[in-house]
């Protein structure tokens, strides 16, 4: 049997633009959201996220003083309450199913990349969930494909998103990929070379 993995933010949830999001966090716990704060955060998230530091949410808001944690928190519960499946998912999902076994590998930190699924209620529709940090490193490098392999065993993998990390890492592992354009995911597996 083989295995489907998607990615998780822009192809399984619609996410929010994150300047708004980080915007409305900077005026729900400070009263206000200045251009040098989006820019501070953006700039320090950003740095330890890629770099897979611990706590990238936090770390992006130490500069904040004694509202850093406050803020970190909101902009987590913003982020994950924000997040919604795209229009047919489950349908689609619960076809797939039948025949395939499915998986999501997504860029981010696990424990809110896993919220997000709970409360969109996606959790139970698949068999694993593989967080870039979890292997510290992030999609496009091998790593991530390679623990999805390992905890997901199949006779061929694919990977369905919406940017160039999640295509070109699959390619370059010799998985099929497939973008999402944003349409649902009525056309696959047919759109995908295995």
């Amino acid at each position: 049997m083989n295995a489907i993995f998607f990615d998780l933010d822009g192809t399984l949830l619609h996410t929010p633009d994150f300047a708004t999001l980080l915007t409305e966090t900077f005026n729900e716990v400070r009263g206000e959201a200045r251009d040098e704060w989006l820019e501070e955060y953006s700039e320090s998230f950003f740095d330890a996220f890629w770099n897979c530091e611990p706590n990238p949410y936090r770390r992006g808001f130490d500069a904040f003083g004694d509202d850093a944690e406050a803020l970190a928190e909101t902009l987590q519960r913003r982020e994950i309450e924000s997040c919604y499946p795209t229009e047919g998912l489950e349908g689609d999902l619960d076809r797939l199913a039948e025949e395939y076994r499915l998986g999501v590998l997504t860029n981010g930190v696990p424990e809110v990349q896993r919220a997000k699924l709970d409360a969109s209620g996606l959790t139970g529709v698949f068999e694993t969930v593989v967080s870039s940090y979890e292997v510290g490193a992030h999609k496009p490098d091998a790593e991530p494909f390679r623990t999805a392999e390992k905890r997901l065993p199949a006779d061929g993998y694919a990977m369905v998103g919406d940017s160039d990390h999640d295509v070109e890492g699959a390619d370059g592992v010799g998985w099929a990929a497939h973008r999402y354009d944003g349409g649902g995911f009525g056309d696959l597996p047919e759109a995908l070379d295995w």
